[in-house]
């Protein structure tokens, strides 16, 4: 998009790096020649970096004038605050009654070590008493995310950063300027840490910045820190399209730039537009938000159960299968709690259908004798009080939780010979899982009840556990599946 009018000037940024080097002139072809015939000229080289006139602005390089620059864009490191680029570029802004607006990539250069804070990349300095911004190279994967309470322009230079991220984020760090007081052996902190802050734009994992904005308590700065290796045009654009509209508006204005314009001399059809826009932007968003809570809502309930068909043992995956059971229609009785080890984990029930469910883990391929277990608990339940009669019984197995679920067998048994010999159903829970993520309910009862096509559905409202209290006690309304609560 170009950010220029017919009448705009552009607007001057000083970009701190050497100037790039002119092209090479552009040698001829002769016809007929030997060296137009053997040796044809390589193609002229393509230009580097962000083509500056497209985007509205006249680059000022090093050692040349940046009193009227608009901001400074280091693409390398911080800017020299001592040099004399950075002195008039902040002495003309100061005269003009502006903020100073700097973009500095941190961690270029050689690393180092160090007993205290682990491997170093250069970092940037900061003017004045104020110390520096320390970068320690994060590990690969390092997942970033938005900070809150961030401005349209902190928001967008976030967005564009996650969806061009560099090779490597840097986490970072704000050291205060130590300086001596004069005494021996005396030493002072200045400035004071409360006069200067540095806000997060991204965060990692553990809420730490990498990527944010320095800004000192009288607001007169604000230095934008981003990696190394961030896309130059990428912040280039950002600062003519947001940052300086949000904080140097009046650099802009010198230019006569369509980004800046007075609401004052606006059409009413212009203001109707703006004003259609703005709520445009208000109800996307709030629906963005209700979306949001929608689906970490969601997560809420799903990750419980999800962690426990993947990787649950124990009554952790009891718990998971019992919900799983729940939402596809059967109602679930804890026998643990009703007659302890003597009986299976669960008790399951679909129009009629009667089945003992026995959950069990392992590590690596499960033990052939995990259906003993079960075999145990269906001859000895006749004996147990209270108990009514039942279908058979299903063996749910985690088996090689130790792997990832993708690498895991499919079948929880593999020696055939052995798997065809069962006398009952064995389910992985991991299939399970594949059923549950997609409300494959029908799958569900068929592998634990058997051909369910001519039973009729037990009705939603009636997807209830029931944990008596006591041998031959009725049973009493529990908390429902986690999976049915979030279907409602």
């Amino acid at each position: 998009m170009s950010t220029t009018s017919p009448s705009a000037a552009p607007v001057p940024l000083h970009i701190a790096i050497e100037a790039p080097p002119p092209p090479a002139p552009f040698a001829p072809t002769v016809i007929g020649s030997a060296a137009g015939q053997h040796n044809r000229p390589s193609p002229a080289p393509k230009p580097t970096g962000p083509d500056w006139a497209a985007l509205g602005i006249e680059p000022r390089w090093k050692d040349q004038e940046t009193s009227d620059c608009a901001a400074i864009l280091s693409p390398v490191l911080g800017p020299a605050t001592g040099a004399e680029e950075y002195t008039r570029y902040a002495a003309g802004a100061q005269r003009r009654g502006e903020s100073v607006l700097v973009v500095a990539c941190t961690g270029a250069g050689e690393r180092s070590y160090n007993v205290f804070s682990g491997t170093v990349a250069p970092g940037i300095h900061l003017p004045g008493a104020y110390g520096q911004i320390t970068a320690n190279p994060l590990p690969n994967g390092v997942r970033p995310e938005l900070a809150d309470n961030l401005d349209h322009a902190e928001h967008e230079l976030g967005a564009r950063l996650l969806n061009s991220p560099p090779n490597t984020w840097f986490g970072l760090k704000l050291l205060q300027a130590i300086t001596h007081s004069g005494r021996a052996g005396s030493a002072v902190i200045a400035p004071k840490p409360k006069e200067a802050v540095l806000r997060p734009i991204l965060v990692d994992g553990l809420g730490n910045p990498i990527a944010g904005v320095w800004v000192p308590a009288d607001r007169s700065a604000r230095w934008f820190v981003v990696p190394h290796g961030t896309d130059q045009r990428l912040l280039a654009e950002w600062v003519v399209q947001h940052a300086l509209p949000a904080y140097v508006p009046g650099a802009l204005t010198r230019a006569r730039s369509t980004l800046v314009r007075d609401p004052a001399f606006a059409t009413d059809a212009e203001t109707r537009l703006i004003e259609a826009i703005a709520q445009e932007r208000r109800d996307h968003e709030e629906r963005q938000a209700e979306l949001q809570q929608e689906l970490a809502a969601l997560q809420a309930v799903a990750d419980p159960l999800r962690d426990g068909l993947l990787f649950g043992t124990g009554r952790q995956l009891e718990d998971a299968v019992q919900d799983v059971l729940v939402a596809a229609g059967a109602t679930v009785t804890r026998l643990d709690d009703v007659y302890g080890p003597e009986s299976a984990d669960l008790l399951a029930e679909y129009c009629g259908l009667r089945r003992l469910v026995e959950v069990k883990s392992a590590g690596n391929r499960p033990p052939q004798n995990l259906p003993d277990k079960l075999l145990k608990h269906l001859a000895t339940w006749p004996n147990l009080d209270g108990a009514e009669p039942v279908d058979g019984g299903v063996l749910v197995v985690n088996h090689q939780i130790k792997l990832p679920p993708a690498r895991r067998d499919a079948e929880v048994y593999t020696d055939r010979a052995f798997a065809d010999a069962l006398t009952m159903p064995v389910i992985g829970s991991t299939r399970l899982f594949e059923w549950w993520r997609r409300e494959d309910w029908e799958s569900v009862r068929h592998a634990v009840f058997g051909d369910t096509t001519e039973v009729r559905p037990v009705e939603h409202a009636q997807m209830r556990l029931t944990e008596p209290t006591e041998p031959g006690a009725g049973p009493i309304p529990a908390r429902p599946g986690l999976l049915a609560r979030w279907r409602r």
